[in-house]
């Protein structure tokens, strides 16, 4: 047995609580051994080495049960190299729910030599059609457009250039720099939230007989109200210039950032219909089902069968990478914490799993990548390199 699939082994044992204590301590000693620093524990979050355990192991447990995915591409495995393995066993999996990590026996605390750099948080732009902008960066979590503009805790939002605007034809768009997320409650009751740089446009009050909004770039989680006109249902479409989404239920995510990879719309709950823009007299319609994707692209439109969790984990505060390669990690980190990276180092091997909460500084989320052997510089705050190893 090679020492991959041991250490496999041995954390499938511990799971199931055959694992002996000389195994225990075998087990850790190679996990300390591609860890680089440790960080205590505070006691707010275990009170004692048992509760860490149990929270380490269900996080492991939820690691190793992957959902299906599409598969874009040949996926390499990570059991050709141990590091590779420490990410995708338990290294990421014990980043889960939080960013902690072991203090070592002697009580030394190390610490990653990093400036620490703040997630993102609640902010945003509203432009209206004259060109005028609203800056709702202090604003609590999101926006309710009315009449008149309240903020979701219930304050109102005094802006005479809203107000003026005429409510039938004029269009407004929200807009999320990189570092930013946002909450939208439409006219109708329809509930947007937007992820770091992306972008909205909608009316200032919709029709009578088609809703209609467009996203103009990013991602965004929709819930859709049901409206009607004389027992009629009042259609929604979400538009954008690769697709057309006719809502015939109510939850779905949109992710628009990879163009080269395509639109990619996932459903939670309810149902959607999916048309491509992309090739001439095409009239495909596909209507997806909870747990459905399609992804539109030039080549066409293409089905899946996908967990959705991990499509809408952004909405619930989450990172979540299956089978993420180390630039689809960092594009992520990039829009969150508003960095940019370089790369020295023009390829990676390395795939990762798991949910990493989004609320963590920038120098616990690069964490992951030391415990998979990824080397890399932060200078000047925000610019990121990543080495050659």
């Amino acid at each position: 047995m090679n020492d991959t699939n041991k250490y496999r082994e041995l954390a499938s044992k511990w799971l199931n609580g055959s694992i002996t204590e000389i195994e225990k301590e075998e087990f850790l000693a190679w996990y300390k051994a591609h860890i680089d620093e440790q960080v205590e524990i505070p006691s707010n979050f275990a009170k004692d080495e048992m509760e860490l355990k149990q929270r380490i192991l269900s996080n492991v447990k939820s690691a190793i049960q992957q959902p299906d995915r599409p598969q874009t591409s040949k996926v390499r495995s990570l059991t050709t190299k141990m590091r590779a393995a420490a990410a995708s066993i338990i290294a990421l999996a014990i980043f889960g729910l939080g960013y902690y990590y072991f203090t070592d026996r002697g009580g030394e605390v190390m610490h990653i030599g990093l400036e620490d750099v703040n997630p993102g948080k609640n902010k945003a732009l509203l432009s209206l059609g004259d060109g005028s902008v609203i800056d709702l960066q202090e604003a609590g979590q999101g926006l309710i457009v009315g009449e008149q503009l309240h903020y979701m805790d219930g304050s109102v939002l005094e802006s005479t250039l809203f107000n003026n605007i005429d409510s039938e034809s004029s269009l407004v768009t929200l807009s999320t720099p990189r570092g930013g997320e946002y909450q939208l409650k439409l006219p109708d009751g329809t509930r947007v939230w937007l992820n770091a740089a992306s972008s909205i446009r909608f009316p200032r009050k919709f029709s009578r007989n088609r809703r209609e909004v467009e996203l103009l770039a990013g991602e965004a989680f929709f819930d859709v109200a049901t409206n009607s006109m004389g027992g009629k249902k009042i259609p929604f479409f979400v538009k954008n210039n690769e697709q057309l989404v006719e809502v015939l239920g109510t939850q779905f995510n949109i992710n628009a950032y990879d163009k080269k990879l395509g639109i990619v719309t996932t459903v939670a709950e309810g149902s959607v219909a999916v048309k491509s823009n992309n090739k001439p007299n095409n009239h495909d319609r596909i209507v997806l089902a909870v747990g459905m994707q399609t992804v539109v692209n030039e080549k066409g439109i293409t089905k899946y069968q996908v967990d959705p969790a991990q499509y809408v984990a952004w909405k619930e505060g989450y990172f979540y990478f299956n089978d993420a390669n180390i630039y689809t990690v960092l594009q992520a980190f990039e829009r969150w914490y508003d960095i940019d990276v370089n790369y020295e180092k023009v390829r990676s091997d390395d795939l990762f799993y798991g949910k990493l909460p989004k609320n963590v500084t920038l120098d616990k989320a690069l964490h992951i990548l030391k415990t998979a052997g990824v080397h890399f510089e932060l200078k000047n705050g925000r610019q990121l390199t990543i080495k050659n190893k």
